[in-house]
């Protein structure tokens, strides 16, 4: 009497604490997100006294291989179609603005994972204009989302002021490397004197299996 008391006890210990377990293990496991990325440039400088380095790192730039994928040995991005993408009233206000113009607009889903397993994902080769942005973009999870941001602008026309005033003939540097915690479905912005980007990061939810429709009763029209 006195085991099979242990042993109800038992399992109803178990019942109650297999819920709030399965929740947690479901709450870590690795969640997929969609990530967006407005990049702009703004049209009207204003550095404000910003002094641009020169840039040689083109001067020794190692030959591509263009068959290599640049996210090789990380979970493939799914790159999102044009009409999943959610900040389009932004970029139609960029786009007629005098002030700014957009470089970039594009976004993919893909597994976040935590700081030391992220991934860089690299700027697409095809997102380029008469001025355009290149470098990396990294999402971590710890408690909360992370952005990781490293880009560069690579204006139209590369001459800029020097802090004397005179025109500089060398390649600027105009970076934007920066961090920030992020809230999912929430507009961030980031920017320098010389472009910058909103982006927006929203959680994936895969879409509930479709029902299967019941079977059709057939009248039974045998009986008298």
């Amino acid at each position: 009497m006195i085991e099979l008391t242990v042993i109800r006890h038992g399992i109803l210990a178990l019942a109650l604490l297999t819920p709030s377990s399965l929740l947690l293990a479901i709450e870590q496991q690795p969640r997929q997100y969609d990530i967006e990325l407005l990049i702009f440039e703004n049209l009207i400088a204003a550095d404000n006294g910003e002094v641009w380095p020169a840039d040689y790192s083109d001067w020794f730039e190692e030959s591509v291989d263009e068959t290599v994928s640049p996210i090789t040995g990380a979970e493939p991005r799914q790159y999102l179609e044009d009409s999943s993408l959610r900040l389009g009233a932004e970029r139609n206000a960029l786009g007629k603005s005098s002030r700014y113009r957009p470089l970039a607009h594009f976004g993919w889903r893909q597994t976040v994972l935590d700081r030391t397993q992220a991934r860089a994902f690299e700027i697409p080769r095809e997102n380029r204009t008469a001025s355009y942005v290149d470098g990396t973009v990294r999402v971590a999870v710890e408690r909360y989302l992370h952005l990781y941001l490293d880009l560069q602008l690579h204006p139209a026309n590369q001459r800029i002021a020097t802090r004397a005033g005179e025109l500089n003939d060398e390649l600027p540097e105009i970076r934007l490397t920066e961090s920030r915690r992020m809230r999912s479905k929430e507009v961030h912005y980031f920017d320098n004197p010389r472009f910058g980007v909103i982006a927006l990061i929203t959680p994936y939810e895969s879409p509930a299996p479709a029902a299967e429709p019941a079977p059709e009763v057939t009248p039974d029209n045998t009986q008298p």
